[in-house]
């Protein structure tokens, strides 16, 4: 299809100050066949009244859904998806600010192969904009995942080159209407997670693709300024605990789980004992609890587990070897990873230890 129609899919949690930039560069793309749908978590700051009031006069592009409460992204992209009409879907962050260009190059990159499920957008930092914040990411051998670039990096061209990812953030990601149904969707069980889906789309056939030419700024930390503190680091530790144990659980063949699984298991036991001898008390409860919750609902992973490996096409030798989508890290890297995140990672989608 040469001009598919583009489904541009925001979800909004009491940011419409930063929503309401987002909302003005995307109607300054050069593309002009999109709808945008905003997904309101349950607000209390009228967004979906001040959208209607601020942007009347582009109102017949913007399709609104309102939530009672904050039912997280993954299930509020579900909801999202169900009403939108595009066979290309685009999820933003409500922080981003887009290039004119974006949607169209993306575009150009999907019609050069059938098979392309995910394109990941370059997400370079909203305030220093020669700055990279992501490029894609790699699964570690240990079962974390490495991101291909550092953060804050200084873009100078060096990841200017189509390569596979693993999977894409939702901050700047586009992914064919097909691939996201026969993947499955988010997984509702995630309050947030994109390398689950991400991992899935591999698995059902079909290849995540970085693209340079498609850019998005990201402004870091806004979640800071949004949520409550103790809200803030249940996202992280318990949700990013448990969500990497079950998404290795679901993904990983039977051989590379009995491998990666229970090593990965100790440095999360060993994580929170020493945030817990280190007074962190707090994250170390969310990361014991983020582990018992998958101990806890072992049965309804192992029931999606099932599901997924039936629907595998591909290996796991395919995927990490030949597609090159896993690298061996050292563990001294997670620690450093780690050490450092204490003073500055205060998001979830940050957060890789």
């Amino acid at each position: 299809m040469k001009n598919p129609l583009v489904s541009i899919i925001i979800i909004n949690y009491n940011g419409y100050y930063l929503l309401k930039k987002c909302l003005q560069s995307i109607l300054k793309n050069k593309y002009s066949n999109y709808e945008i749908i905003i997904v309101d978590n349950g607000s209390t700051d009228s967004t979906l009244e001040k959208i209607k009031i601020d942007f009347k006069k582009n109102f017949s592009k913007i399709k609104t859904l309102a939530l009672k409460k904050n039912l997280g992204p993954s299930l509020a992209r579900n909801k999202a998806f169900k009403i939108s009409k595009g066979d290309i879907i685009s999820f933003l962050d409500n922080d981003t600010q887009v290039d004119p260009n974006w949607i169209i190059n993306a575009l150009k990159l999907f019609q050069t192969n059938p098979k392309i499920g995910v394109i990941q957008s370059k997400l370079l930092l909203l305030n220093q904009k020669n700055k990279i914040d992501y490029v894609g990411e790699l699964l570690g051998n240990l079962g974390f995942l490495k991101p291909i670039a550092l953060y804050g990096e200084i873009d100078k061209g060096q990841y200017n080159q189509n390569y596979n990812i693993l999977a894409a953030k939702s901050a700047g990601m586009f992914i064919s209407r097909k691939a996201f149904v026969d993947a499955g969707q988010f997984d509702p069980d995630y309050f947030m997670e994109e390398t689950d889906l991400g991992w899935r789309v591999w698995l059902n056939g079909y290849q995540n693709i970085f693209c340079p030419t498609s850019i998005v700024y990201h402004q870091f930390s806004s979640t800071k300024n949004i949520v409550d503190p103790n809200f803030n680091n249940y996202l992280v530790r318990f949700h990013g605990t448990k969500n990497y144990i079950q998404t290795l659980i679901k993904n990983l063949s039977s051989k590379n789980l009995a491998k990666i699984l229970p090593i990965h298991l100790f440095l999360w036991f060993s994580l929170a004992i020493y945030l817990l001898f280190t007074g962190k008390f707090n994250s170390s409860k969310n990361i014991f609890c983020g582990i018992g919750w998958n101990f806890i609902n072992l049965s309804k992973i192992l029931s999606k587990r099932k599901i997924v490996q039936k629907n595998r096409t591909i290996s796991d030798s395919e995927l990490f070897t030949h597609q090159k989508l896993m690298v061996k890290t050292k563990l001294s890297h997670y620690i450093y990873r780690f050490l450092n995140s204490q003073k500055n990672i205060v998001t979830p989608e940050n957060n890789q230890l």
